[in-house]
């Protein structure tokens, strides 16, 4: 028999002003990650994705990451984030969402400080992650007596594993290209269901569409107007499938006169129409 006693150098510990009350984890495959998740945001808790399998394209409050296998995503409350997998990918994630976490010194439902890293590798602590996010997985929808508050003390867990990696990971230093990328990203996620081209935006910020597109690109990962659609169609999108309204009243609200331009683009973003998106996602 071999003892191990606690490491008397390892006291630190996390300060909470209230803990996190786990919402739900879901394991998805290839069949759901092939579809690309636009823009979208959830202002009443935070997600940590855990990247299985595969690689992809996130965009997560206004920039772009290369995310592969072993990546730890978090989505603070209401931070815009759009998800694309690597096409022949096979991208497979866990994804746990929860909510009213408040750490001594942020705001409610954010995990990191401002500048820290949002994207971070696991590295050697790949199979634990993978063993708690499974753990979590297979008991949350469990009928023991006890399972809500075994799965909350795992989250609690994974919580203190995420915070634990994150300081493993150097801050991000920001950029000039990305401080003028924020301020286009703002002016678009405040206008976005009104009539708006690069012209207008590029007016509004008093810079030229072709210096205002060129710095939108280097810092986010696609064009001001690409970014315009993906954040129309995240909102439809999220509509389709929380909503019965019709397809012709969701394309109204989301900035498209036109339903069937509004087909197009949607179908142009996410592979398919947004009828057949709202039957595979709600069936």
């Amino acid at each position: 028999m071999v003892q191990r006693f606690v490491n008397k150098k390892s006291r630190g510990k996390l300060e909470f002003d209230s803990r996190a009350e786990l919402m739900y984890v879901c394991r998805a495959d290839t069949s759901y990650t092939r579809l690309p998740r636009a823009m979208h945001r959830h202002d009443d808790r935070i997600e940590i994705v855990f990247i299985r399998e595969g690689s992809g394209h996130h965009i997560i409050g206004g920039r772009l990451y290369h995310t592969r296998k072993g990546d730890v995503l978090i989505y603070n409350g209401g931070v815009l984030h759009d998800e694309s997998a690597n096409p022949n990918a096979e991208m497979s994630v866990y994804c746990c969402a929860f909510r009213n976490l408040r750490l001594k010194g942020l705001p409610k439902n954010t995990l990191t400080q401002p500048g820290e890293s949002v994207v971070l590798n696991s590295g050697n602590h790949y199979a634990e992650f993978e063993n708690l996010l499974y753990l979590l997985y297979t008991r949350v929808d469990s009928d023991d007596r006890y399972a809500a508050e075994f799965c909350n003390q795992l989250l609690h867990a994974l919580i203190v594993l995420v915070h634990s990696l994150g300081r493993e990971n150097e801050a991000e230093s920001r950029t000039d290209d990305q401080d003028l990328g924020e301020r286009i990203k703002h002016y678009i996620d405040e206008h976005y269901l009104d009539d708006i081209d690069l012209k207008s935006i590029s007016d509004e910020l008093h810079v030229s569409h072709f210096y205002l597109a060129h710095k939108f690109k280097t810092a986010v990962g696609c064009s001001p107007i690409q970014y315009l659609i993906r954040r129309r169609i995240g909102e439809a999108q999220s509509l389709l499938i929380n909503t019965d309204l019709s397809v012709t009243e969701i394309a109204t609200l989301v900035g498209y006169d036109n339903s069937n331009y509004f087909n197009t683009a949607f179908k142009k973003v996410v592979g398919i129409t947004p009828n057949s998106y709202r039957k595979q996602c709600t069936s």
